[in-house]
């Protein structure tokens, strides 16, 4: 509005005489007015029934004298006067087609309410429809409904048999008759094939039939599988799927089963199977073998050959031949004779031995750890036998008999105790006196004591073991016995 004010007379005037034609040209058209309720858009099955709403809204103090219908050409479909009633001036719009639903020829009849129905709805009633009032003293009001007219198509999809080959072809088809407007169709499908779509008018005026193919290269792989026609129109509530079991020709693809690897000689009732996946469904089948010369104890019953007993001959390669309308179809399968039978290869008792000697091994180590902590405790509560590497070199004649009359029973230990020599022996006596004499030539002070061999302090090189017998004396690499020093 600011920048408005500022432009200059003469760029505002041009514009000034087309807004009385603009207001002209809206109300000849049809404009829609505030206080008409109508509604924008209403949809109509083909063939059925469908009301155009039409309100005059309160409050209003005008007096309605007249009602009218008519399309956007200006074609007169509907009239209504309180006083003169009904009337449809147009032959394709007659009374057994239309009809005011309220309005009352009265001579205080309420003609607020003008909605119009319509019955048998055809393809040609869709278009524009103009609900006027024409009032006291206010003059016309007037309000636009968009009538459409649909129709719910007829859907089927179908498989079309197709043989095996190079092309791309048509392998299902769906179509959707007689809809209005035109169906939307999709295809569901993991094979990868595409969609082409056709259309056709339908049986009906104004309806469209759509045919949708779906094609793609037939490969054996496609036959019986499923693929899904999706079809979508206004008219449904929601898609409607359809699905299709594809139809390929195509020759027999063959395996043969039933060998064991455990044929050998002497076994009976040995059977060979030939497996045939085609469609259409074999016709025949063939069994011979590579060599040329057919085992006679082997015997053909159709797609099984039984071999009564296995012998030399049967140590060959068979083959099985099948047959249908497309072509045929080969397997082979090489025989193996042995011997002897095979030995079983059940792994369940090697598993469980396995099982168990793994057990037993942990077992067993379990048990000689404990005994090897259990003798380690042992010897440090034993005297003489823990302790420092300070204390481990002393020696005490006491302690050693006393281990050694344990180990060796107590024959052994009392004979020992009566052999203990009741001196010291002479080695130890010297090593004394040139101790005393040592200190006593550096003015030590030696205190007196009695002498007695048991005083002295320990030896520092121990035993071995606790016993006199395995001692070894320092002097002499011979075994030290008390009772020889005392002689």
């Amino acid at each position: 509005m600011a920048r408005a004010a500022v432009l200059p007379p003469s760029r505002l005037s041009p514009t000034l005489p087309l807004l009385p034609l603009l207001l002209l040209l809206l109300q000849e058209t049809g404009a829609q007015d505030v206080r008409v309720r109508v509604l924008p858009e209403v949809r109509g099955r083909l063939g059925g029934t469908v009301e155009l709403p039409c309100h005059l809204l309160p409050p209003t103090t005008e007096r309605v004298s007249q009602v009218t219908w008519q399309r956007l050409d200006g074609t007169v479909v509907a009239a209504f006067h309180p006083s003169f009633g009904v009337d449809f001036p147009n032959s394709q719009f007659n009374k057994d087609r239309l009809s005011f639903v309220r309005a009352k020829q009265e001579a205080n009849a309420d003609l607020r309410d003008a909605t119009l129905a319509f019955r048998g709805l055809r393809v040609e009633d869709e278009g524009n429809y103009t609900c006027e009032f024409a009032t006291f003293p206010n003059g016309t009001r007037r309000g636009v409904t968009w009538l459409r007219v649909i129709a719910q198509p007829e859907n089927h999809a179908e498989a079309q048999e197709v043989t095996i080959g190079p092309q791309s072809v048509a392998v299902a088809r769906c179509i959707s008759t007689g809809g209005r407007p035109p169906a939307r169709i999709t295809w569901i499908s993991s094979l990868g094939g595409e969609a082409r779509d056709i259309q056709e008018p339908g049986l009906q005026a104004g309806t469209v039939t759509v045919i949708s193919r779906y094609s793609m290269v037939p490969v054996g792989r496609a036959d019986g599988v499923k693929v899904t026609c999706r079809v979508e129109h206004e008219s449904l509530e929601e898609p409607e799927l359809l699905p299709v079991i594809l139809s390929v020709r195509y020759p027999p693809e063959v395996s043969i089963s039933g060998y064991d690897d455990n044929w050998y000689l002497g076994r009976s009732e040995a059977t060979l199977t030939c497996e045939v996946r085609s469609n259409p469904e074999p016709t025949g089948y063939d069994w011979s073998t590579t060599s040329g010369v057919f085992p006679a104890s082997a015997v053909a019953q159709g797609s099984q050959l039984l071999v009564h007993s296995v012998d030399r001959m049967v140590n060959t390669t068979f083959i099985c031949t099948a047959t249908n309308a497309v072509g045929t179809g080969r397997a082979e399968q090489v025989i193996l004779v042995r011997d002897t039978p095979q030995a079983s290869r059940d792994v369940g008792p090697l598993v469980w031995g396995a099982v168990g000697g793994t057990l037993l091994v942990l077992l067993l180590a379990g048990g000689f750890l404990a005994l090897i902590l259990l003798r380690g405790r042992r010897r440090r509560k034993s005297p003489g036998g823990g302790g420092s590497d300070g204390d481990r070199g002393s020696y005490d004649p006491k302690t050693q008999s006393h281990l050694a009359r344990q180990e060796q029973g107590p024959r052994e230990a009392s004979l020992e105790a009566s052999s203990l020599p009741s001196s010291p022996p002479q080695w130890l006596a010297q090593a004394s006196s040139s101790a005393d004499n040592s200190g006593r030539s550096r003015g030590f002070r030696r205190p007196t004591r009695k002498k007695n061999w048991k005083d002295l302090p320990p030896i520092s090189h121990p035993p071995q073991r606790p016993s006199w017998r395995n001692q070894k004396c320092p002097h002499n690499s011979s075994l030290w016995d008390p009772r020889n020093t005392a002689q």
